[in-house]
């Protein structure tokens, strides 16, 4: 207590309040040091929004794209698998587009329906011979008539 001093004039009072006020913000800003200042993470703040749209700018299409080929992919798989079902079961090739289903369980039942309705082989109906004759002279002559004109 013996340091203590009155003090006497306003002069005096600022100048230790001035003194008080330096500490104390030195110490804030010793405390703070490291820290960002508000207008610094407005404009970094700022620049990252201003990167962020440009990327949504330049990417506004890509979900469309890839909502689009997604279906193409999907359309090519069902296809390759209705080509797959169609020839395990012994379908031919012209049957494949009449095949439906969205998984291999509908297209294989589908397949086999239509299996059963049309058939697995290419038969050939049997073709009328026609240079045998039918036991009817006057129509053997004619075709011989005929044959030796288109030969000609």
């Amino acid at each position: 207590m013996a340091d203590f001093k009155a003090i006497e004039s306003q002069e005096e009072l600022d100048k230790i309040i001035t003194n008080r006020l330096e500490r104390e913000r030195e110490a804030a800003n010793k405390r703070y040091e490291g820290f960002v200042s508000p207008e610094d993470h407005k404009k970094a703040l700022a620049e990252q929004q201003k990167g962020f749209d440009d990327y949504k700018k330049a990417h506004e299409g890509d979900a469309a794209k890839i909502e689009e080929l997604t279906a193409k992919n999907k359309a090519y798989e069902t296809a390759a698998l209705k080509s797959r079902v169609a020839r395990e079961l012994g379908l031919s090739y012209e049957w494949v587009e009449r095949i439906s289903g969205n998984d291999e369980k509908e297209i294989r039942a589908d397949a086999e329906a239509l299996k059963k309705l049309v058939g697995t082989g290419h038969t050939t109906l049997p073709t009328k011979n026609m240079d045998q004759s039918t036991g009817d002279d006057k129509d053997a002559s004619l075709r011989q008539v005929l044959k030796s004109i288109k030969q000609n």
